[in-house]
């Protein structure tokens, strides 16, 4: 072996600090086989994401394999029960073999069964009236052998003689549909990398493209992997897929550890013809991948917010390039980014359902200004007059209803009126939410006595008076528990469910309150944006947006982007059947532009208005963004860290003349979090190589990792807060 390298300590006074010396290499003392490997492919996508997500290789490949995997977790097998000698007749084998009269009798119970087919365990026990221990004696005396085999997952009820081609519907397709079926004909008899954007109004039957495009390449004998933004919308996705193919497997990671094991099993094993799941989804093992499909494509959930800050549409699309396949991207509200794509990148194209199937329209939408409800209305009403009189009918006609407010908790702004003290959270630049205590009804007294910080979690009791001058104080803002409360009191009887994560803690209450609405026993969905998109419930007749404009007061250059999303997105769940559909968008500046178009459903109004500010400002698309953010107790440490880092920035990109913009240190909106003071330094470039090269050497200084200052980097970063 040859010797280590002598360690030398940088030195800081270089432009650059040398490449750290390694460790000595250490003798491999065993390989673990009980974990299952990664397919060449997803090695080299690692390298890929460690490399430009600015990642360790090890945190790489611990994200991309599940810990139920890691950890070996118990497969679900079961036992199956064959004869010693296939085929021999019963009268040869009880003269050929002493049995107890206990053991002759089973087997002459369970002989003929074992001539046609392998009998497992429990059944062989029922057929033959007999105890665990008759069999495991006949197995000691060669009579039958036992092998265990790992069970492969079931997602739905065993269809008899079911065909591994899926059943085509009785149903048309529309115009629409049938020219983005043929645009992607191509690609899918002759595979090559190719990116398709499916932008389809909500409610054009864009799965049913999915299907169909699956279909064509499971018939071919390769598979599929389709990505859902959230865990809470895999359910639905597995529903409609499980209808159309028998083998699917799912992974996500609200999945107990068994099942997760199990489903990595099938699709490591070349069991799984579909792939359903949320983001980690990404780096399933399949092995023969022939098609990759990424649902809402717009949405943040594909970004993961902990190392390796990797985004899933990106990550997909790099895996369907080195793969040469193509990938489908699909959404009512392409990212901004994804659709100048189609404009300037060959690779890209893009396909359009510009309308919902014939008979069902789209819904109408109205604005309605909250500033001038105010003044015509006395009190403090959530839900505007024109939202309850439309809800007033909706329930008289049997129809159900949406109700979204992206915010939780009661209320968001505790203040005194005489001193103007403001209620903030101890550890963090952030104002406490009262949020109702408990099992405490909304008119017992202290029945909002919790205040709780939705960063840090800290949760304290509300003052029952200003600290400072001990006047009374006002809870300002809205939430869902707020809105929750004047429903109940202004329609009395209604059934209704509030579905934000204060009440959907776990998978199975999101899917059971969703059962329920779907079975009709729920009048109206009140909740944050979970119950935004992917939704399709024929009977949802009316959608009311509340403070439609809340995410405009963020710092953030995307704010306008989110809020044309999330209204789109929303009011898409209203008229998805004969019915027509209603929408009422309560907002406190109706002038804004991504409100008005994203209520005439017009992306290209959106678009025309939106990209001219983002190209005057250097912003993606026509930019890209590195940032990275520094958090420690001390703030001084901090600041010198993260100005030791930007000035090695600048000094780079002067070096090698690149055309780097480099914003900082400076406090980030949010100062202080979790009692840890940040600093951010923000880079943009007009392509990612000139970030690219700057980070390498961030990592060869020993700056990013090596230091006592935690450095997060986010490469392009979707919250800039």
């Amino acid at each position: 072996t040859l010797p280590a390298p002598e360690k030398t300590a940088p030195n800081q006074s270089e432009l650059f600090a040398p490449e750290p010396a390694p460790d000595p290499i250490k003798p491999i003392r065993d390989v673990l086989r009980q974990v299952a490997p990664l397919p060449g492919d997803l090695l080299d996508l690692a390298r890929w994401i460690s490399s430009y997500y600015c990642c360790p290789i090890g945190m790489t490949l611990a994200a991309m394999v599940p810990a139920a995997v890691k950890r070996a977790a118990r497969l679900p097998q079961r036992q199956l029960l064959n004869l010693t000698t296939p085929g021999e007749p019963l009268p040869e084998l009880l003269a050929r073999i002493k049995l107890s009269a206990p053991a002759k009798k089973a087997l002459t119970l369970l002989h003929p069964a074992l001539l046609t087919a392998p009998v497992e365990l429990q059944t062989a026990m029922q057929t033959a009236n007999c105890s665990k221990g008759i069999i495991q004696r006949l197995i000691t005396q060669t009579v039958l052998t036992s092998r265990r085999e790992i069970l492969f997952p079931q997602m739905a009820e065993p269809v008899p003689d079911a065909p591994d081609a899926p059943a085509e519907p009785d149903f048309a397709l529309t115009p629409d549909q049938t020219a983005a079926l043929v645009a992607l004909e191509p690609l899918l008899t002759a595979p090559r990398f190719a990116v398709r954007l499916l932008h389809g109004v909500t409610g054009s039957g864009k799965t049913e493209v999915y299907i169909r495009a699956i279909a064509q390449v499971l018939a071919q004998g390769k598979s599929a992997l389709v990505l859902v933004p959230e865990i809470s919308l895999t359910p639905q996705a597995v529903q409609r897929f499980t209808r159309r193919f028998p083998r699917i497997a799912v992974l996500h990671s609200g999945m107990r550890d068994q099942l997760r094991h199990q489903h990595w099993h099938a699709i490591a094993g070349g069991w799984a013809q579909v792939v359903v799941g949320a983001r980690s989804a990404v780096f399933a093992p399949l092995p023969n991948l022939g098609l990759i499909i990424v649902d809402e494509e717009h949405d943040g959930s594909y970004k993961q917010d902990e190392a390796p800050r990797y985004h899933g549409r990106d990550v997909a699309i790099k895996r369907a390039q080195s793969a040469n396949i193509p990938i489908i991207l699909g959404t009512a509200t392409p990212a901004l980014e994804t659709y100048h794509n189609t404009r300037t990148n060959p690779n890209f194209a893009l396909l359009e359902l510009r309308q919902r199937p014939p008979g069902i329209k789209m819904p109408t939408v109205r604005i309605v200004d909250m500033v001038q409800e105010q003044r015509n209305r006395r009190g403090l009403h959530i839900l505007s007059m024109a939202l309850e009189r439309g809800l007033t009918e909706t329930l008289a006609q049997k129809g159900q209803a949406i109700i979204l407010l992206n915010r939780r908790g009661y209320a968001h702004y505790i203040t005194c009126n005489r001193c103007g003290f403001v209620l903030m959270c101890t550890n963090c630049d952030a104002t406490l939410v009262v949020h109702r205590a408990p099992h405490a009804a909304p008119n017992e007294t202290g029945g909002y006595n919790q205040v709780r910080c939705h960063y840090c979690q800290t949760t304290t009791m509300l003052p029952s008076e200003c600290p400072d001058c001990h006047a009374k104080l006002s809870q300002l803002g809205q939430g869902t528990q707020r809105a929750e409360d004047e429903l109940l009191r202004k329609f009395p009887g209604l059934r209704l469910a509030r579905m934000d994560s204060d009440t959907m803690e776990r998978l199975a209450d999101y899917e059971a309150t969703l059962a329920a609405f779907g079975r009709g026993e729920l009048d109206v969905l009140l909740g944050t944006q979970m119950i935004a998109k992917g939704l399709d419930f024929p009977n949802v007749r009316l959608v009311g947006v509340l403070n439609a404009d809340v995410a405009m007061a963020m710092p953030d250059f995307r704010a306008a982007e989110r809020t044309f999303q999330l209204v789109c997105q929303v009011a898409g769940r209203a008229g998805r059947s004969t019915d027509p559909g209603r929408v009422f968008v309560q907002t406190y500046q109706p002038q804004l532009p991504a409100l008005t178009s994203a209520c005439q459903h017009d992306y290209a109004a959106y678009v025309q208005n939106e990209l001219p500010q983002r190209q005057e400002y250097h912003y993606p698309p026509y930019g890209r963004l590195v940032r990275m953010v520094l958090a420690h107790k001390s703030d001084t440490l901090v600041r010198q860290h993260a100005q030791a880092l930007a000035d090695l920035a600048l000094r780079t990109a002067e070096h090698f003349n690149l055309p780097v913009t480099i914003s900082g240190p400076q406090p980030p909106p949010m100062n202080r979090l979790m009692d840890a003071y940040r600093f951010e330094i923000i880079l943009s470039a007009p392509t990612a190589g000139p970030l690219q090269q700057i980070l390498h050497q961030a990592r060869r200084s020993g700056l990013l990792w090596q230091s006592q200052i935690p450095v997060q980097v986010d490469v392009d970063p979707l919250n800039m807060f």
